[in-house]
């Protein structure tokens, strides 16, 4: 009776050490045998791969990949009163640190860094909406991006706001 035992154990042990191995190396060899393009290889019909008509990115907006590209977008957010109070905050939070509170590049980081744009001076004023937005996202030579903290509809506020500090 105890060798019965150990008999059905070890049988049991061995069918489900074989089933496993028979199920990992079906799964493992499930991502080798897909449709994919190899380094180098051309795509189908020689065309390159282009993203579907409409689509958006992830975090919403417009898709621009450059600053060309950034600088064409036309702002969508009416630079209201209310537009420009809800980038006030932001514009705290995110841009005065460098920039200052009145967008002149005098805000604290300057002097132990790399002193910031003066924001009200022509030469930035004159820039798009879209040259800024597109730059608040994605960044520059010295600018860190800030695209995965604020979002579209939030630098578009920003960019009102900036173009209000011009004014004062």
């Amino acid at each position: 009776m105890k060798w019965v035992f150990l008999v059905v154990v070890l049988i049991l042990l061995a069918s489900g050490l074989l089933m496993g191995a028979v199920v990992a190396s079906n799964w493992t060899r499930n991502f080798a045998n897909q449709p994919k393009l190899m380094p180098g290889e051309e795509p189908p019909g020689g065309k390159p791969l282009l993203m579907p008509a409409g689509t958006l990115p992830r975090t919403g907006g417009e898709l621009a990949r450059t600053l060309e590209q950034g600088s064409r977008m036309k702002n969508p957010v009416t630079p209201t009163p209310e537009s420009v109070a809800r980038g006030k905050p932001l514009y705290a939070i995110y841009c005065a640190p460098c920039h200052g509170p009145e967008g002149a590049g005098d805000g604290p980081v300057g002097p132990k860094f790399i002193p910031a744009t003066d924001l009200r001076q022509a030469a930035t004023q004159q820039k798009s909406d879209g040259y800024l937005a597109h730059y608040i996202g994605h960044g520059g030579a010295i600018m860190p991006a800030y695209g995965e903290a604020i979002s579209v509809e939030e630098r578009w506020d920003i960019v009102n706001y900036v173009r209000s500090l011009a004014a004062r």
